[in-house]
């Protein structure tokens, strides 16, 4: 190990070493982390840092993991006995204005990325949440803002340096290792490789961003779902439409006292470049058959990326203890809000929250993919999180999480990888794919790491 520290800008910390716990611990953004131990970590501070980790790896006949940025909900990164690659060093953007394309290496936050590309008149898909790094969020799809016109975030990667598992690097494009770049749009975190830079291309900032909310009573959560998956083809792909079950604001108190203290949200974001056109748009949100009982609205509120970042943070707060998992789903809307809502009724935690998003216009962004190994979609993607705050709430919180999903695994016709527990149901990983794009990504992984030497082990062991 004195060997590698030798050789590298980074820092090279073992299991033996004071102060190996801490780091351990800070490597994931979830505060309940795995039980999982590294052998090594190295937190490389450049590309030939990763290069010569990985060398180093293949001298000692070990596993390596490899940490993007650390928000993975169940903590893949975290491997026993392993060397891990930890990227969070990483952070350099480099923005072609007039290319519109962005270099960017895997510790790149959507926010940070944002501030850049904004004053520019610029995007990108970024995450929901403002804190999520760029690595495993494009190497697992990255369902972000305005992903159905967009599409995927991956679907924007139009090149990557790699690191192989023979500690080779490579430039993967559609003129050389095209296989490499089909992997890293959306292969997951099984990828057999180190991604430490992507080229991304970029899109115009809609000039109008504007967002309509209706806060309705918990218990019409289904005839508003019934509605919003009816009127879901007919939104065009720049609307983003969801509902969501949330804590209730203190305003509504009084009217969700028999519903566990959780409140019906439908919101909608349009990405516009007129504010009439947005107007226009979202007044289809008003035809809710029961928009008489809307306990509240905001409609047609100008926004920001920043702001829609902001508000992302929210509701999926920094320094708490989270279990998630999502179901694609074709099932009726109101059918899948049905088991969200007997389920919130009995949620120890009100941070916990559900969110049903729907696929916007004719089949959504998705159907018109780039070659990619993105392949799972349905008309709504559902998502359950549990969030708390004590370790003592551990049990009582990942008990009702397991009942809840194993409820919504009745309307599964898959799994977004990102945001399922690939490591206590591994099975899970398969299913967040096409069947041949599954077994393209497993000729891949033979092809470019025939001794299995990056952790690829959804049980986790």
């Amino acid at each position: 190990m004195k060997a590698l520290q030798s050789r590298i800008e980074g820092k090279v910390t073992l299991a033996t070493d004071a102060g190996y716990e801490d780091l351990r611990r800070s490597l994931i953004w979830n505060q309940l982390t795995p039980m999982r131990y590294p052998q090594v970590v190295v937190q490389v501070a450049s590309e030939q840092d990763v290069i010569e980790a990985v060398r180093f790896a293949c001298t000692q006949n070990m596993t390596i993991a490899v940490r993007g940025g650390g928000h993975s909900w169940v903590g893949f990164s975290l491997c026993n006995e392993s060397l891990l690659i930890d990227l969070g060093r990483l952070k350099r953007i480099s923005i072609d204005y007039q290319t519109r394309t962005a270099v960017v290496q895997p510790a790149v936050t959507g926010q940070a990325l944002n501030q850049q590309l904004a004053p520019h008149g610029l995007s990108f898909p970024v995450g929901h949440c403002q804190s999520v790094p760029l690595s495993g969020y494009l190497l697992n799809g990255g369902l972000g803002w305005n992903w159905n016109a967009w599409g995927p975030a991956c679907f924007s990667v139009e090149a990557a340096h790699v690191v192989l598992a023979d500690g080779s690097l490579v430039v993967a494009n559609q003129e050389q290792h095209a296989d490499l770049l089909w992997a890293i749009r959306g292969g997951g975190p099984g990828f057999f490789g180190v991604v430490t830079q992507y080229l991304l291309k970029l899109y115009p900032m809609p000039r109008a961003i504007t967002t309509s909310t209706y806060f309705y009573p918990l218990e019409r959560m289904e005839e508003v779902g019934a509605w919003a998956g009816g009127i879901a083809g007919q939104l065009p792909q720049e609307i983003e439409l969801a509902i969501f079950c949330a804590q209730a604001p203190p305003a509504f108190d009084e009217h969700c006292r028999s519903s566990n203290g959780f409140i019906c949200i439908l919101s909608a974001t349009g990405f516009f470049d007129t504010h009439d056109e947005a107007v226009g748009t979202l007044s289809l949100l008003e035809t809710c058959p029961v928009i008489s009982e809307c306990l509240r609205k905001d409609v047609n509120h100008p926004a920001t990326m920043e702001a829609l970042l902001d508000l992302g943070g929210r509701f999926w707060p920094e320094l708490h203890r989270c279990l998630a998992d999502t179901v694609w789903s074709n099932s009726p809307p109101e059918q899948q809000l049905a088991a969200v809502g007997d389920a919130f009724l009995q949620a120890p935690s009100p941070k916990s929250l559900a969110l049903c998003a729907f696929s916007t216009g004719v089949g959504g962004r998705v159907a018109a993919r780039p070659d990619a190994a993105f392949s799972m979609t349905a008309s709504t993607l559902l998502l359950s999180y549990a969030i708390w705050e004590r370790p003592e709430d551990d049990d009582v919180n990942a008990d009702w999480h397991r009942k809840t999903i194993a409820e919504l695994n009745r309307f599964a016709v898959g799994y977004y990888v990102g945001e399922s527990d690939i490591v206590e149901e591994p099975a899970r990983a398969e299913r967040s794919f096409a069947p041949a794009n599954w077994q393209r990504l497993q000729a891949l992984r033979r092809t470019y790491d025939p001794d299995g030497r990056f952790h690829c082990d959804f049980r986790g062991s």
